[in-house]
């Protein structure tokens, strides 16, 4: 069979999900992508072949770059993908061939394995246990990845201390805290797979570095409902990063303004009420990031973006949700608890009653976002029935979401 690709599956629109892997100093060095029809869950019925398929597909159409911000495909592979190589319509160079748990090892597996290794894809082993059936593949594989949720730290300890002298990656799967994280890294664990990263770790209220309560200031200004430019003006110049990256933001290309933007006046009579109040969050939440992995700023500017356009799908009044996809990650931003950094912020009652957890119309969108993070496609397909919302419409602002995201990762 050629390795040209079958048709996109008929029926309901693809949902495609990206989980972010990072190595020891927490920097992305790749995204897993995830595909599930919006209608079938993981089993009995799925054709995971026409599955994986549909998201080589996929990513064609978008484009890998753009899925995985330039860094490593990790892209799971049925038997039939495998032998047939639909794999190597994608580039060598970021793809990562990922076999499943549940293939069953048999020749024609290996030589297309090998086959594979030898055209310069690297061969990752998923759900790896050690002394289970994908050991026969260990010798041609690149990555090997152990979930540290299911498997015995007695087996993945002396099995990582034997295979890292290999130059192989280590993924630990399913970090979900930073506890986590550590244990994982401390066992040998080269890299990891899991949102410890957007987890806040806090110990208690430290004293607020100054810079910090100036941009808690800005925060307050721009939650009022009445927007006092020369306050928020007055604050800016008073943090030269702020004011900087708010320059440098509006004269990049993703304003394309007819003139350059010289001063913090000018800047904030150029974009109005709306996208003051957007972009003066986003300069907050960026310069807070130093000392966080970039991870988390594609993810808060992901789920701002994604919230603000369900927003408009859903015609809602009552806040911007833009602020409620990007406060959902400022208390790990800033190392704040989400209470007390709502009682120093006054966002809409309904933003700030989802952000604490309570059921709200606007938890349905929160809800999505979180189900899309962590590929529970059944979920996100009751919300889009629930919100009487087509799939192809939120897998569409999914998609805006990624690029717009990794356009302005890339100035910030």
């Amino acid at each position: 069979m050629s390795a040209s690709l079958a048709p996109p599956m008929a029926g309901p629109t693809k949902f495609v999900a990206r989980q972010a892997i990072l190595d020891r100093s927490q920097r992305v060095i790749g995204y897993e992508l995830l595909f599930r029809s919006g209608v079938q869950n993981s089993f009995p019925d799925v054709n995971f072949a026409s599955a994986s398929r549909a998201v080589i597909d996929k990513s064609l159409l978008v484009g890998v770059d753009v899925l995985c911000d330039g860094q490593k495909a990790f892209l799971n592979c049925t038997a039939d993908v495998l032998v047939d190589q639909l794999i190597t319509v994608l580039p060598p160079s970021t793809t990562v061939v990922e076999i499943l748990e549940w293939i069953e090892v048999t020749d024609e597996i290996i030589a297309a394995c090998r086959s594979l290794k030898n055209a310069g894809y690297m061969i990752a082993l998923d759900d790896f246990v050690p002394e289970g059936p994908q050991q026969q593949l260990l010798g041609l594989a690149d990555v090997v990845k152990i979930d540290v949720q299911y498997t015995s730290p007695s087996l993945f300890r002396p099995f990582i201390r034997e295979h890292l002298a290999h130059g192989r990656w280590m993924v630990a799967e399913k970090v979900e805290t930073q506890a986590c994280f550590e244990e994982a890294r401390t066992a040998g664990f080269t890299h990891f797979q899991g949102y410890f990263f957007a987890k806040p770790v806090i110990l208690g209220m430290p004293d607020l570095p100054a810079d910090i309560l100036n941009r808690i200031r800005l925060l307050q200004c721009i939650a009022n409902e009445d927007l006092n430019y020369r306050e928020v003006e007055t604050i800016i110049k008073c943090d030269p990063a702020l004011c900087y990256r708010l320059l440098r933001y509006l004269n990049s290309a993703l304003f394309s303004l007819p003139c350059s933007v010289r001063s913090v006046r000018h800047a904030l009579s150029l974009l109005g009420d709306h996208e003051v109040r957007r972009w003066i969050a986003l300069i907050v939440a960026v310069a807070a990031m130093q000392d966080k992995p970039a991870a988390l700023l594609r993810l808060a500017l992901l789920r701002a973006k994604f919230c603000a356009s369900m927003g408009a799908l859903l015609h809602w009044q009552g806040g911007d949700l833009f602020l409620l996809g990007l406060f959902s990650l400022m208390d790990t931003i800033l190392d704040i608890p989400m209470p007390d950094l709502l009682g120093r912020v006054s966002l809409p009652e309904q933003i700030q009653q989802t952000l604490l957890g309570h059921s709200t119309r606007l938890d349905h969108v929160m809800k999505l976002v979180h189900a899309l993070e962590v590929a529970d496609f059944d979920c996100c397909d009751e919300i889009a029935k629930t919100l009487k919302l087509k799939e192809d419409s939120i897998s569409q602002a999914y998609f805006e979401a990624v690029a717009w995201s990794k356009d302005f990762a890339n100035i910030a």
